[in-house]
């Protein structure tokens, strides 16, 4: 498979001839030792405007065209892995309205298989009308859970599951094994005259629990296999959206006050592992009401559109001695497409407005968030806070003398926060603080409403 090369630019025209490469890797290689990786929590931010009022031309608000983008992220994202994160940006043409959809990955490991489940996807959500919404709705879910069947196995830590080889010699227990841990914390955050409350959780988790257990014990293959894995997800996002279920996710969450315990992190990621279940029924019902309420730009089918990844090129800078390649992230990719694509074109000559959010698959690493908050173009919503200094930026000859200077001042602005971090947590400099942080959860679906760090 041909990939873009990822340093075609002279040293001269470089977008690392201020700031050179090898300094900036080393740069990152300190703030990964002083953290553990991990400079800073993980967390969300606002979008600049949550408003449902068409703006600039815009069919989509803004947080629609965010959650969109952000669910065909998470159904492109099929396997276990960095190689399948995804990333897509939104296109809307105005004559004729139409949305296209751009996938960004890693490697492109959007194969034949997912990319015809993903055109049958955008064929179900073609006119839908509130006559046939119940219908599609479970049309479009049947599909979602077919694509994702393999993946949805290693969310449960099934039994059924095959391991890639990569994580063959791991034995973690299957996810309804941790039920009884997560039963067992609701103790601990109730007080005694809430034993009423306290009792109505424990029902839930354990009914819950039968459910993923009753899962476990159907014949792989059999015909009611699939049945049952479409109830366990559609039971699992009514539990994450239960108000005492968000209320008791929110007290386990309060209840760490520094490190939590190994218990204690065990059911948080527990319950954010139900949440990403759920989130496969909550993105089937949030894209046919998306399709719904805006109808013409789904008349025809979503265009589908995806870019060709980069080569990895070759490093002796790394934390890990066995990071001996960089890459180019999805979401770099998406913004250095535009980027480009809008040096050689002109606003007015554009067949589309341009992209206001990138979605993702996983929320975004420390240098992406770090990158996205440098560029402008695009708004960040959240990063896991964890850094991966197998990083990097295209450094190509196609770079105008203005895009080429924006990236100088990218890189730099980059490199200036890496060091302002290093510096509070070095702990050779007076004054600093050493922050050694656990690895957070690199991806969340926020069913709960509860932005936790574990």
């Amino acid at each position: 498979m041909s990939r873009l090369q990822t340093q075609t630019a002279d040293p001269e025209y470089s977008i690392w001839k201020q700031l050179s490469e090898d300094n900036f890797r080393q740069h990152l290689v300190d703030l990964e030792k002083c953290t553990n990786a991990v400079p800073i929590e993980p967390q969300t931010f606002p979008l600049a405007s949550h408003s449902d009022t068409p703006r600039d031309g815009y069919t989509l608000p803004l947080a629609t065209e965010q959650q969109m983008a952000d669910d065909f992220a998470f159904l492109a994202a099929i396997e276990e892995g960095a190689q399948s994160v995804a990333a897509v940006c939104l296109e809307e043409h105005l004559h004729p309205a139409r949305l296209t959809v751009r996938f960004a990955a890693l490697d492109l490991s959007l194969g034949v298989e997912v990319k015809d489940a993903l055109t049958a996807i955008t064929k179900i959500l073609s006119a839908v009308t509130d006559a046939d919404k119940v219908a599609r709705t479970e049309e479009l879910f049947s599909q979602i859970v077919s694509l994702h069947f393999r993946r949805l196995l290693a969310r449960l830590r099934s039994i059924k599951w095959e391991k890639p080889k990569y994580l063959a010699k791991q034995h973690k227990k299957p996810l309804w094994q941790d039920f009884a841990n997560l039963s067992h914390r609701i103790q601990f955050v109730y007080m005694k005259k809430e034993a009423t409350l306290r009792r109505s959780v424990e029902a839930q988790v354990h009914q819950l629990a039968a459910v993923y257990e009753a899962f476990e014990a159907i014949e792989a293959g059999s015909q009611d296999e699939m049945s049952c894995l479409h109830e366990l997800i559609k039971a699992s996002y009514r539990f994450c959206k239960a108000d005492n279920i968000a209320d008791f996710a929110q007290r386990l969450e309060n209840s760490v006050t520094a490190a939590p315990t190994p218990k204690v992190a065990s059911a948080i990621k527990c319950l954010r592992q139900l949440e990403k279940i759920g989130a496969y029924w909550r993105i089937a019902t949030s894209l046919i009401d998306v399709s719904s309420k805006y109808p013409l730009l789904f008349e025809e089918n979503l265009q589908l559109a995806f870019l060709t990844p980069y080569e990895p090129v070759a490093t002796t800078i790394g934390h890990e001695s066995w990071a001996t390649t960089c890459h180019v992230h999805a979401e770099v990719q998406l913004a250095v497409h535009y980027d480009l694509l809008f040096q050689a074109t002109s606003a007015s000559q554009l067949a589309f407005l341009p992209p206001r959010a990138i979605g993702t698959s996983k929320w975004l690493c420390y240098l992406c968030y770090q990158f996205l908050r440098a560029h402008g173009s695009f708004i960040p919503v959240n990063t896991h806070g964890r850094l991966y200094d197998q990083w990097t930026i295209p450094d190509l000859a196609d770079h105008g003398e203005e895009l080429r200077t924006r990236y100088r001042g990218i890189v730099r602005d980059i490199d200036a926060e890496v060091v302002r971090e290093t510096r509070i947590t070095d702990p050779n400099e007076a004054g600093s603080i050493l922050r050694w942080r656990a690895e957070p959860m690199t991806s969340r679906q926020n069913l709960l409403g509860v932005d936790g760090a574990y």
